[in-house]
């Protein structure tokens, strides 16, 4: 929190996000991860002004990112697993994308203040790529905990709708708890997901879009995870209204997300919504409970799982 009269955040940081953003989008880190290159080569590689490229370069040796190796450079070791071993513990891949993604939107804020209206852009599937990475990386923790939390007391392999679910960490979760789960999500994302699971994963994608219709249940549990701040107020309430008819009797909705008053920094977010969605948001705790009530539901709860937020609603034997 900012005191009066001080403002400090960590410049730094946000311009090691642009160089290693920059950096890969320019194919650097991509034309070096066979092995190390001179300059020259890499250059040649990446289409590179050679005093450009150098100038970047020893930017990511100081910072940690590449080394010199003999008359060239390469990836440190450690980045490199964390890029590209997907076995290593400290695998990321390059989530860090959606930020850099998200910071070169953010400098049209001025604008949508202004006019109200996000900012204009062509999704490609690269954007979609890099989203799904970041959410499933961001998921990985709280994953089993939330999962866990959503299927208490729905006995064995209950039926899981994860609406949204396309980066499959939280489908993995509850798959690994004993549900059956069905992941609904938009066909570009489905055909992006689909081919990253196992042959023994019991999962099951379906493309679709929920501000028009769900799968057909009878569903134990419909997960919602980061969904409804994409979503205005009467299409939440819509989508509701659709889960609540997929939900068999006793089976409950689960939403986790930002909650405005309740998340940390969820007002932030908020602006994040605002630059990126045409009336996205992120919504109160009363708000949700005016929904899910309107759309049947009772037993309306706030949840804590480590430092996310959950909202479970119950429908009626």
């Amino acid at each position: 929190m900012v005191k009066s009269g001080e403002l400090k955040f960590d410049i730094h940081s946000m311009w090691e996000l642009l160089l290693m953003g920059g950096a890969t989008r320019a194919g650097v880190f991509e034309a070096l991860k066979t092995g190390h290159l001179t300059l020259e080569t890499l250059a040649d590689r990446t289409g590179s002004d050679l005093r450009s490229l150098w100038t970047v370069v020893e930017a990511l040796i100081e910072a940690g990112y590449l080394v010199r190796e003999g008359d060239g450079v390469g990836i440190e070791p450690g980045v490199a697993e964390m890029l590209y071993n997907r076995a290593s513990e400290r695998y990321t891949g390059f989530s860090f994308m959606h930020g850099y993604d998200l910071c070169r939107r953010w400098i049209d804020l001025p604008e949508v203040i202004k006019t109200g209206k996000p900012v204009k852009r062509e999704r490609k599937g690269e954007d979609t790529r890099n989203f799904i990475a970041s959410m499933a990386r961001s998921a990985r923790q709280s994953g089993p905990l939330i999962a866990a939390e959503c299927l208490k007391g729905l006995g064995g392999e209950p039926r899981v709708l994860d609406a949204g679910g396309g980066p499959l960490t939280y489908a993995r979760a509850f798959a690994g708890l004993g549900a059956r789960v069905t992941v609904f999500d938009l066909p570009e994302v489905v055909d992006m997901a689909r081919p990253l699971l196992d042959e023994k994963e019991t999962i099951i994608m379906v493309p679709g879009d929920m501000t028009v219709s769900l799968p057909e249940g009878p569903y134990d549990l419909v997960y919602l995870g980061n969904v409804c701040h994409i979503f205005n107020e009467v299409e939440n309430s819509k989508i509701f209204q659709r889960a609540y008819k997929v939900i068999r009797p006793g089976g409950r909705i689960a939403i986790q997300d930002f909650f405005r008053g309740v998340s940390p920094k969820g007002a932030l977010f908020a602006v994040n919504m605002l630059i990126n969605t045409p009336s996205g948001g992120v919504w109160s705790m009363q708000q949700y409970s005016e929904w899910l009530s309107g759309a049947g539901f009772g037993e309306i709860k706030l949840n804590n799982c480590q430092e996310k937020q959950l909202i479970t609603a119950v429908k009626a034997q």
